[in-house]
């Protein structure tokens, strides 16, 4: 019998891996040679086309050894539970998918090891726990730390992820390789348009706290708190595979005359408190984060010292935000955009983009500012992505993110008089 089974995955996503782990200051002598990590690779392809009672196989697997894990703290809150099997159990897609259902996909992870004839066996389960879904997308809870070591995640069919330990190194979705893209949230075009916003919430807390306090909040924290949001939002509708649009509309596109011409909805909201949920979120997180800041001695209080601080009403805040993200992301499942304002309203769901208007070519952004671009043709794109085009061509100033089935999202919006998309690489 051979060593490994007969490949069926493209050999070029080994090189893929490589390439993006050492472009990513991970520890190359934890990255399996090339024969193991396409072995590796083709059976968590293979596995993923796979159902197991009646669902898609999800799972996370880690290549690591028992002693690669923290010793020291607590089993559950400062260390990952380790699971030896007394009988270890060679890596097929079969037993993949058999071994996927007891290690749940948000809860634990298959560890497996390359044994002495060099293949690849199921030697246990790591218990992880569901915090690290939050610090994935840039919540607070950052979860029991795992080792840089490689691991693979299967998030549906075709779709894989690769990472060191929680940092996410490649991404295969749909045939297509997701390691060509940019992070608009890193940009400075985006947060600049939502700045006035940023502006107002900073000059409204500050107004209320003690003048003779010495604390204050860093000024980049309010944009922070809001990109957290968003990337939870768009990772939830990323891993539903319904795909959903999300639409952000200047002041001057919120009259009622503007939006009935462009946007036919399923649902509008009266304007209430309720609908104005998140600056009220995040004008009492910053107001509670004065106070413990000023009792931690802290003169500035960062994103960073947020996800740090140990406080009841910062996590019941935090949790709230959470449930935000998870509104706005149902609202998105629905068919049709979700529609904002640049102050996170919810204006409406179910938005139907009206107008007949043509739009042939569409320019990719090929750097996080938009310089420098490339031509395309707008057909190539699906009916969500067409509708979002016409959408940023008749409102110049508006914003839309665009999540397709696959996975695949794009910001959308016009820079330099031209209509530009920008692939999302998280």
């Amino acid at each position: 019998m051979s060593l490994f089974p007969q490949f069926f995955y493209p050999p070029d996503m080994s090189d893929a891996v490589m390439r993006r782990w050492a472009e990513s200051n991970c520890p190359m002598d934890l990255l399996p040679g090339p024969f193991t990590l396409s072995h590796l690779l083709n059976t968590m392809y293979q596995a993923s086309l796979m159902h197991e009672e009646g669902e898609p196989v999800r799972c996370r697997l880690i290549l690591a050894k028992p002693q690669d894990f923290p010793r020291e703290g607590v089993i559950g809150i400062d260390q990952v539970a380790v699971m030896t099997f007394e009988n270890t159990t060679e890596l097929t897609p079969h037993e993949l998918r058999k071994f996927s259902v007891a290690a749940g996909y948000h809860r634990a992870m298959l560890a497996v090891d390359i044994v002495e004839d060099g293949s690849v066996h199921i030697w246990g389960m790591v218990l992880t726990g569901t915090r690290w879904v939050h610090r994935i997308e840039g919540g607070r809870l950052h979860g029991i730390p795992l080792p840089p070591n490689l691991c693979l995640q299967i998030m549906g069919p075709g779709n894989l992820i690769v990472a060191s330990g929680y940092e996410r190194v490649v991404e295969l979705s749909s045939g297509e390789f997701l390691s060509d893209g940019f992070d608009p949230f890193h940009s400075e075009w985006l947060p600049e348009r939502f700045a006035s916003f940023r502006s107002a919430i900073n000059q409204e807390v500050t107004s209320q706290h003690s003048a003779s306090s010495k604390t204050r909040i860093c000024d980049s924290f309010v944009k922070s708190a809001a990109q957290s949001v968003i990337r939870r939002t768009l990772s939830l509708v990323r891993t539903r595979r319904h795909g959903g649009m999300l639409v952000y509309l200047p002041e001057t596109a919120t009259d009622p005359a503007i939006l009935r011409q462009w946007i036919r909805f399923r649902a509008t909201f009266e304007r209430s408190a309720a609908n104005m949920h998140y600056r009220q979120l995040i004008t009492h997180l910053l107001r509670r984060l004065l106070v413990v800041g000023e009792s931690l001695g802290l003169t500035t209080v960062r994103w960073e010292d947020y996800q740090r601080i140990q406080d009841s009403i910062l996590a019941d805040l935090d949790d709230a935000l959470i449930d935000f993200a998870h509104l706005m992301a149902d609202m998105m499942t629905t068919d049709g955009a979700l529609v904002l304002d640049r102050r996170f309203n919810i204006l409406g769901f179910g938005g139907e983009i009206l107008g007949d208007s043509h739009v042939s070519l569409i320019h990719r952004a090929l750097d996080l500012e938009a310089n420098n671009t490339c031509l395309e043709p707008a057909d190539s794109s699906g009916t969500r992505h067409r509708s979002a085009y016409r959408l940023v061509t008749g409102l110049p100033d508006v914003i839309t993110v665009v999540v397709s089935q696959d996975g695949g999202v794009r910001f959308v919006a016009q820079m330099h008089g031209k209509l530009i998309y920008w692939p999302y690489l998280p």
